[in-house]
């Protein structure tokens, strides 16, 4: 985001930098766990997709008394048969203590920021089906659902 970062009343959204690799890295493993999943990630690989040559993530974090409190991750979409780039927002997390504050809105709001420096045309996100209060959220933000055609496929590389 040019501009420096999105502040209201109880948070502040900026750019991920590197001395937040920690605390999202951790922040990370406790959404995987809550899902379900084996976490694999630490600051380093973070750092990298992050930072590194290829940079393959956008990161922004919400501070809170200037403390890391939350964290939004984008990744690079397209649609090729219209020339739309797009950015998909891949995690959004607050910590629990956080929640309910408006925190997770200022994210997608730099989200939508980020998108647009971007020049983006679009932003993406998902939730399970069973998470009918993230759909609610993401409803009430202005984000419609949307199927994608057909079945998608995934490969273990």
């Amino acid at each position: 985001m040019q501009s420096d970062d999105i502040r209201e009343g109880r948070g502040r959204v900026r750019p991920m930098d590197r001395h937040d690799l920690a605390v999202v890295a951790d922040m990370i493993v406790r959404l995987a766990r809550h899902h379900g999943d084996d976490p694999a990630i630490d600051a380093a690989r973070l750092e990298v997709d992050l930072f590194g040559e290829a940079r393959w993530l956008h990161g922004l974090v919400v501070e809170r008394f200037g403390y890391v409190v939350g964290y939004a991750l984008l990744v690079p979409r397209y649609r090729a048969q219209l020339t739309l780039r797009g950015l998909d927002l891949h995690h959004l997390f607050v910590l629990e203590g956080s929640r309910g504050l408006g925190l997770g809105r200022l994210l997608v709001a730099g989200a939508q920021a980020a998108a647009r420096e971007a020049g983006c045309a679009f932003l993406t996100v998902g939730a399970r089906a069973e998470n009918g209060r993230a759909q609610d959220f993401y409803r009430s933000l202005g984000f419609q659902p949307h199927l994608a055609a057909g079945q998608g496929f995934a490969m273990t590389l």
